[in-house]
């Protein structure tokens, strides 16, 4: 069972230090996200060889395909390829008002690039629940590497069975997210991204309990809290 936490975008070097070292020894990888619901923050990329330079943890960075060229995310790719960086997740991107959209490489197509340009590093792709069932199995089928699955819930579980039935038949890893709301993180985490994306600590003990059996490993997301975030960590890691 594999442990990623979401590394937040902090402008801070000893505050990410600080979060870097409590996680070293409880993740099996770190997560970092690029520009999150569209906000400009520290770029994932440079964010993620920075983790491997100052402390040689395993890094999932995501790269925005909405704001590349093919040739600039092969530029990227070569770049996190000499970092070290093992994982990147592809997604399109949130659009913001007043921003310019790139319209050359999709998240899919995206794979196939990273494949031949940087076959050290491993693809991945992101699939709602929230979506048809159909939908999300064709998605499977892409056969990325891995995918960090959104909105796992409790009405969404049923849906993971069949998901874990078809990524373990065509050989690909699957990481939902646990997306932790707390006291000090819910008001605004339920205004971003609405409650039902949201789970309370004992919500996402239970579910990861429920779900071993169909996942790879868990993604831990705790947006502005992360002493709880932490909190919660610990208590998989004793868990799993």
């Amino acid at each position: 069972m594999e442990l990623i936490y979401e590394i937040e975008p902090v402008g801070d070097r000893e505050e990410l230090l600080y979060r870097l070292r409590a996680l070293k020894g409880l993740v099996d990888w770190v997560d970092v996200p690029d520009s999150p619901m569209g906000k400009p923050s520290q770029f994932s990329s440079i964010v993620s060889c920075l983790i491997r330079y100052l402390e040689g943890m395993d890094v999932i960075a995501h790269i925005r395909t909405i704001d590349l060229n093919s040739v600039a995310l092969k530029s990227v790719l070569k770049s996190l390829t000499l970092c070290g960086v093992g994982r990147v997740v592809f997604i399109r991107g949130d659009l913001v008002p007043g921003a310019t959209v790139v319209k050359d490489v999709e998240p899919e197509s995206a794979v196939a690039i990273a494949r031949q340009y940087s076959p050290g590093i491993s693809p991945g792709l992101t699939l709602s629940l929230r979506k048809e069932l159909e939908i999300i199995l064709e998605r499977v089928k892409l056969r990325a590497d891995f995918y960090l699955v959104l909105n796992l819930n409790k009405q969404t579980v049923e849906k993971l069975v069949e998901v874990s039935r078809e990524a373990r038949r065509v050989g690909v890893k699957i990481y939902p997210y646990l997306v932790l709301a707390t006291e000090s993180n819910y008001d605004t985490l339920a205004k971003l991204l609405g409650p039902s994306k949201l789970l309370k600590r004992d919500e996402a003990l239970q579910i990861a309990s429920t779900c071993a059996d169909l996942v790879d490993g868990f993604l831990i997301s705790s947006p502005l809290d992360f002493k709880e975030g932490l909190s919660l960590l610990n208590s998989l890691r004793r868990l799993f």
